[in-house]
């Protein structure tokens, strides 16, 4: 899995840092000497940083100095990198068009706002959801996850869909569908490519495997577009949750709780 990320990381840096080295996942000492030229990163934490969070860090605040949204800047290549990541290949390109926004909503943000709050307000995380399986925060397999937080108007939905899923899937199954992998809730920002608040703003989607279902892919190639995790989505959508993998074949990582 890493081994993809450098090679994402080397991309970045041959064109913003001045990396001559081959894009082949190594984060040699080619990779190494460009991410000591990004300026930014003389702090503490990076120097004892292993050459992997090295290189993807600076890939990262490369990134965020084009004014992209990377999330911090701690060498974990997350979600919010990886939608980085396409939105500035994207921007070379020309070709990241309104209708492929990832969490364009069925509601607009004061439909949100009429519906759950104000987002970022203390009811946005007050909900608790219990994983009902052994999970693993997705971009650092280190943290184990018991537990996340959402707004406390779905949390028991969640709850219900979670339970449910642990029913259908034996463990095996959960680890090969990705479903072990959490990749994130409740995070206040706005939409990738957009102006207006994520839905993750208000703490009711929740993101699965990023590095697997990432934001560009489509079925196939998206791990929770393939007919095994049939399940899974039913048991959101039996809870009136949208899957914009199911809705708009993008984004198979996102599901989120309904405006109306």
């Amino acid at each position: 899995m890493y081994h993809d990320r450098i090679k994402i990381a080397q991309g970045v840096l041959r064109r913003l840092a001045g990396y001559t080295g081959e894009i082949d996942g190594d984060p040699g000492v080619k990779s190494l000497e460009a991410a000591a030229r990004v300026p930014g990163l003389e702090f503490a934490p990076f120097a004892v940083w292993t050459p992997e969070r090295k290189v993807i860090a600076a890939a990262q605040l490369c990134l965020r100095e084009l004014g992209f949204d990377v999330g911090p800047i701690d060498g974990l290549y997350g979600s919010a990198t990886d939608a980085a990541h396409y939105a500035w290949r994207a921007s070379l390109k020309g070709d990241l068009l309104p209708d492929r926004r990832p969490e364009d909503t069925f509601g607009s943000e004061s439909d949100m706002i009429r519906r759950f709050g104000q987002p970022g307000s203390p009811i946005c995380t007050s909900g608790r959801v219990v994983m009902p399986w052994d999970a693993v925060l997705a971009w650092d397999p280190r943290q184990k996850i018991k537990f996340f937080a959402c707004h406390a108007d779905v949390a028991d939905s969640a709850q219900r869909v979670l339970d449910n899923v642990a029913g259908i899937y034996s463990a095996a199954e959960i680890q090969s569908l990705g479903l072990d992998q959490f990749a994130g809730c409740f995070n206040y920002r706005v939409k990738r490519g957009g102006n207006t608040l994520s839905t993750h703003a208000f703490g009711v989607a929740i993101d699965w495997d990023s590095a697997r279902n990432r934001l560009k892919w489509n079925a196939p190639r998206a791990r929770l577009s393939h007919a095994d995790a049939a399940p899974f989505w039913d048991a959101w959508a039996a809870e009136r949750w949208t899957s914009l993998g199911r809705a708009r074949d993008f984004d198979w990582m996102h599901v989120q709780a309904p405006a109306h």
